[in-house]
């Protein structure tokens, strides 16, 4: 544990997350094993490219993105994330055309930590709420 009582397994999924607020994805080769598993798959693809193109792409649909980490719990070599990405809807987001609306995406992900790398991650997003926020489900 750090000084500041942060484990090393929480450090590195914090880690993880730093692209979306920077673009930059140079360190994900640093922080997921290179048999990396996100389930349910990613839409942009398998493992750290997958990843990387998720990054690229939430980055280009939501403008001026900002990524918050609003709880970490940590047990054993789990660590669970609960998390808000905002920004403006500006290109197609879950088949929805740019609305220039703000938009929150909320999320929980339990990510598995072995050997100083994530090496799994489940995530679950709510999607529906963005359809919502989007005023695209009036007739769900």
């Amino acid at each position: 544990m750090s000084v500041d009582g942060t484990t090393e397994a929480e450090a590195l999924v914090r880690r993880f997350y730093q692209p979306l607020s920077t673009g930059d994805t140079d360190l994900v080769g640093e922080v997921l094993a290179p048999g990396w598993e996100a389930l349910p798959a990613l839409h942009a693809g398998p493992g750290r490219d997958g990843w990387k193109a998720t990054v690229a792409y939430l980055r280009s649909v939501l403008g001026g993105l900002s990524f918050t980490i609003e709880d970490v719990l940590v047990a054993g070599d789990r660590v669970a994330v609960r998390s808000v990405t905002r920004g403006t809807h500006d290109g197609e987001l879950l088949g929805i055309p740019a609305t220039g609306r703000q938009v929150e995406i909320r999320a929980s992900d339990y990510h598995q930590v072995e050997g100083g790398r994530i090496v799994r991650s489940w995530h679950l997003e709510d999607y529906y709420g963005v359809i919502q926020q989007l005023n695209a489900g009036n007739d769900l």
